[in-house]
């Protein structure tokens, strides 16, 4: 029996709030869409311009995906901003 009144662990609730952060999910799904089209980081990186280690960066939410990463990021995943963003915010949709 759990009792209503009871106060959850702060360094649970600290691993369960970095777990489900918002750049932790576009990392993820940022890592899911580079893979679907069959890209490597490194050619990611080629197409973007920007530095492998900062793409995976992005991907493990070490730092957040500013949108002019993520226009960049878009256009040379062959989309846009707003496509790119919805997909990552919505996954399926």
């Amino acid at each position: 029996m759990t009792n209503a009144n009871t106060t959850p662990d702060p360094i649970t609730v600290r691993a369960f709030e970095e777990e489900h952060s918002l750049d932790r999910i576009i990392g993820r799904r940022l890592t899911a869409i580079r893979e679907q089209s069959m890209m490597t980081v490194d050619e990611l990186a080629v197409l973007t311009g920007l530095p492998a280690d900062c793409l995976q960066e992005h991907e493990r939410a070490e730092i957040p995906l500013p949108l002019t990463r993520i226009r960049r990021i878009a256009a040379a995943l062959d989309t846009d901003a707003v496509a790119l963003m919805s997909r990552l915010l919505f996954p399926g949709s």
